[in-house]
């Protein structure tokens, strides 16, 4: 992990006094002083959809480009099947969906409508005791972002304004990342200078939350990055509750702090951390920042990792997934 600046204290503040009582802004700027470091912990993706008010998001949650590939083709599958989309326009998303089985398209247009896979990096700020809480200002328990309002539209709202970086408008932080040194691949470093020239702007997203366990000084995050610190904390329970027993020989005294420990994360309150048989474990707080330039969000750049072939089902096992075409 490699990190930003993180630098920005009183001085960057913006002008405007007013903006003192909002507890979000009071957040960020306590969060700099507590948690002054921060570290980048690598990219993320998702697939959004350019609208007339911008650029309308799924999730960002896909941990390669191919992965958020993937999830569009069947999407346009579940498309191409609905009643709802015209003749043409099925014909469009099965169109759509075969040319992302057989490449790597990032950008498409069908049925009219232009998808984009896109970028995001994931950051965490840390402070002498570690990685940072959730702050009192966010929302503990939310519902899950993915509404389903309409289940033809994307539904995790639009692409948050881009601001440049180190401005007023951030508290002075730049929310970028260039990997260096002997260790890092040189087109890896090359696509991140790029970047910062093609997609000169920032975009952040809602904060999401992940449990950590701290390891020989570290601090790596386990399991998946959800939106509210309820449902990691009810994540971490069940992985107290379920896997544990099953991955540890464990005598009966020591299933019993687990479940204990799984109790007092099911307690109702804002509990951030607990220890378990000496494994400390906390709810960590992540910031997602997707670069924008003048077409819009960053698409997925040459150098990141996207091992993996895109998704052909044959015909059998694609009536097996429900996603095969019966016309």
């Amino acid at each position: 992990m490699t990190g930003s600046d993180g630098a920005a204290l009183a001085g960057d503040l913006p002008p405007s006094l007013s903006a003192a009582w909002s507890s979000a802004w009071l957040g960020e700027v306590r969060a700099q002083r507590t948690h002054p470091l921060v570290l980048w912990y690598g990219p993320t993706y998702g697939v959004m959809e350019r609208v007339d008010g911008g650029w309308m998001m799924s999730g960002m949650e896909r941990m390669t480009p191919q992965d958020a590939r993937d999830s569009l083709a069947w999407w346009f599958r579940n498309m191409a099947r609905s009643a709802a989309s015209s003749a043409a326009d099925r014909d469009e998303y099965r169109d759509g969906a075969a040319l992302l089985e057989r490449g790597r398209p990032d950008e498409l247009t069908v049925a009219g409508r232009v998808f984009r896979v896109v970028r995001a990096d994931r950051f965490c700020r840390f402070g002498v005791d570690g990685p940072e809480p959730p702050r009192p200002a966010d929302p503990d328990d939310l519902p899950e972002p993915r509404t389903r309002r309409d289940a033809h539209r994307f539904d995790h709202g639009l692409l948050p304004p881009a601001r440049t970086p180190g401005s007023p408008d951030l508290l002075g932080e730049r929310w970028e990342n260039v990997p260096e040194g002997p260790v890092v691949p040189p087109e890896v470093t090359r696509d991140a200078r790029r970047a910062l020239a093609t997609h000169p702007r920032v975009s952040r997203l809602a904060a999401r939350f992940a449990a950590a366990e701290k390891e020989n000084g570290t601090w790596p995050p386990h399991g998946p990055f959800l939106h509210s610190p309820a449902c990691v904390r009810d994540h971490l329970a069940a992985y107290f509750d379920t896997i544990v027993p099953m991955m540890l020989p464990s005598s009966p005294d020591v299933l019993a702090e687990y479940r204990a420990a799984a109790g007092l994360l099911r307690d109702g309150t804002r509990r951030a951390e607990v220890t378990v048989l000496g494994r400390r474990f906390r709810v960590i707080r992540f910031e997602y920042v997707v670069r924008v330039g003048p077409d819009g969000p960053e698409r997925p750049r040459p150098s990141d990792h996207d091992p993996e072939e895109p998704f052909t089902p044959d015909p059998e096992e694609a009536h097996g997934l429900g996603i095969a075409d019966d016309e």
